[in-house]
């Protein structure tokens, strides 16, 4: 048995020499409510995949091709609660996944429909057994609907592609300079523009069908509500929430966190996002003000706050503010999680130590606390951390190939030994572009750089590069679908695509210098449009699993096509 095509890639796999063999429609055997859930995702996800039917039976029935079970009794077997066994048998073609949790039972489903290979009429799976489970327990995608609305499809799409990574955690960046993605009842201003007209937004009706869906994936919802910072849309519809200012101008990005209608105005509105999202975590944002600018040293309501409580600088004061709405979020048994970037962890912070940080980077000067400030301080100091470091996390922007590759969430940055365990995990970031034209990126970027980033999740082992995972990677996005060895990558360039989010011009949509560099122009020109051809036709016959992936491949191909055309770049001939 070679390395099933799947990602994350496995813990341990014990390879046999043959193959499982099933044929549609696939018979799923379970028992008991707790393995529905499971069974019923399982369906969906072998039709999505494979395009076939397959129908449930009785457990205890002979003739199931796959069986589903959860082993309550403890068992070093699964190691983790999210642990699965998953064993194919060749002498019966039969696949079973065992399972302590449901949450195990999903991931072992999801290695199982990524691992099956068209075989003619039926559909093979190498045999062997999967012993898996997870590194870490916070594996989460950060999407961001306040600066670029996303449509609930569209989300979906997000969610489902998460999934079939293992990600258990879905963050949403609701609040920013830009807007607000989510329907306020008390507050409807924020919910349109300017001039009154409607701007979209997430309905209750909308979070409570994301909700459910991602939940049915193993999927929880974190909201964000970014605040005191990135604040231009709030303060220009409620311009009570600046400072006051007696002899200049507040800011216009960082509200007052010295009155007291503030705090009325942001714990109305968490209320309203505690209503609908009903996961434990809630994320207060907490960054930039010091790079945003603030006027909280001149503003009258922040001096006498600051004054009465005995607070000597802005730090301080900000430690108060999210004092207050962690103790608000606690009393609604919610917990707080925050940017780390505005929290001098030099010395002790006065801060809960049961906020959960989640670390980006450590500030630069003038845009927040830099001398000893570090990763490992947060973990020394008692905080539960998740790893967002910019190098490996922030697809729009400073990550690669290659650090990504070998990056892990408990060694970079690093962490004191014997506190690993206080690195919970990690958080790929997909921050929005404003601009429409540049929207498109991260549906080329992000079916390759999620489950990358996932496998670094799961898998401590560093990700060796070549052709093997590239091509893996173009199996994973796409689907089974796919021609033996097909590798869509290597046209593009690589498996992180274009991240200079700095540019002026829109993002290229590949590596025009590292794409097929050892072919002349009409070579690569022949094998462009191969691929085009190929992606082509599993889109429009229905045989590819996220036809959006498709398409934004073969746009990017066409773009490739151009500049070889027009002057050799990216191919052996050079101008």
């Amino acid at each position: 048995m070679t390395e099933p095509p799947v990602l994350p890639r496995p813990r341990h796999v014990r390879r046999g020499s043959d193959v499982v063999r099933i044929e549609p429609p696939f018979r799923i055997s379970s028992s008991g409510g707790d393995v529905d859930p499971a069974a019923s995702l399982l369906g969906d996800l072998l039709k999505r995949e494979t395009t076939e039917p397959s129908r449930r039976i009785e457990a205890g029935v002979e003739g199931a091709d796959v069986q589903l079970e959860i082993i309550k009794k403890p068992s070093e077997r699964f190691d983790d609660p999210e642990g699965y066994v998953l064993r194919a048998d060749p002498d019966a073609d039969a696949v079973e996944i065992r399972s302590a949790t449901t949450a195990g039972l999903r991931h072992g489903c999801q290695s199982l429909v990524t691992a099956l290979v068209r075989d003619g009429e039926r559909w093979t799976l190498p045999a062997g057994k999967i012993h898996d489970w997870p590194e870490t327990n916070w594996r989460g995608l950060m999407l961001d609907p306040a600066r670029g609305f996303l449509s609930v499809e569209r989300v979906k799409r997000r969610i489902d592609q998460a999934a079939r990574a293992k990600l258990n955690r879905l963050h949403l960046h609701l609040l920013d300079d830009e807007g607000y993605a989510l329907e306020s009842t008390a507050y409807p201003e924020l919910n349109r523009d300017l001039d009154g007209s409607e701007r979209p937004a997430y309905s209750p009706d909308d979070v409570e069908e994301l909700v459910a869906y991602a939940g049915r994936r193993g999927i929880e919802i974190v909201p964000e509500i970014d605040v005191p910072a990135h604040a231009e849309h709030v303060l220009e519809r409620h311009p009570e929430l600046r400072c006051t200012v007696p002899d200049g101008e507040p800011s216009d990005r960082t509200i007052c966190i010295g009155s007291e209608e503030s705090y009325e105005f942001l714990e109305t509105l968490l209320e309203e996002v505690i209503e609908v999202f009903p996961f434990e975590v809630v994320h207060l944002g907490g960054d930039e003000w010091e790079m945003h600018g603030h006027s909280w040293e001149e503003c009258a309501d922040c001096r006498e706050r600051m004054a009465a409580e005995g607070f000597e600088t802005p730090t301080d004061h900000f430690y108060s503010f999210v004092r207050r709405l962690h103790g608000f979020l606690e009393s609604h048994d919610r917990r707080t999680m925050l940017w780390n970037d505005q929290i001098d962890v030099s010395e002790s912070p006065d801060l809960p130590r049961n906020i959960l940080i989640q670390f980006w980077r450590v500030a630069a000067p003038g845009r927040g606390p830099v001398d000893g400030c570090s990763m490992a301080r947060f973990v020394e100091e008692g905080f539960e951390v998740v790893n967002s470091y910019v190098h490996a996390a922030y697809v729009r922007g400073w990550i690669g190939e290659e650090y990504m590759r070998g990056w892990a969430p408990r060694r970079r940055p690093s962490v004191p030994e014997g506190r690993e365990s206080m690195v919970g995990g990690g958080e790929l970031a997909a921050w929005e572009p404003s601009s429409e034209e540049r929207r498109q990126y991260f549906e080329r970027a992000l079916p390759s750089a999620i489950p990358l980033f996932a496998d670094r999740l799961w898998n401590p082992d560093p990700v060796e590069g070549g052709s093997a995972i590239s091509s893996t990677v173009t199996r994973h996005a796409l689907g089974p679908f796919v021609p033996d060895g097909g590798d869509v990558y290597r046209e593009l360039g690589g498996l992180i695509l274009p991240t200079n989010w700095k540019r002026s011009d829109p993002d290229p949509p590949a590596h025009p210098d590292r794409s097929l560099p050892d072919l002349s122009p009409t070579e690569a020109r022949s094998e462009y449009e191969e691929t085009i051809e190929t992606l082509t036709g599993l889109r429009d016959s229905g045989r590819v699993v996220y036809p959006e992936t498709a398409s934004a491949y073969v746009d990017a191909l066409e773009w490739l096509l151009e500049v070889a055309e027009r002057d050799g770049r990216g191919v052996l001939d050079r101008p």
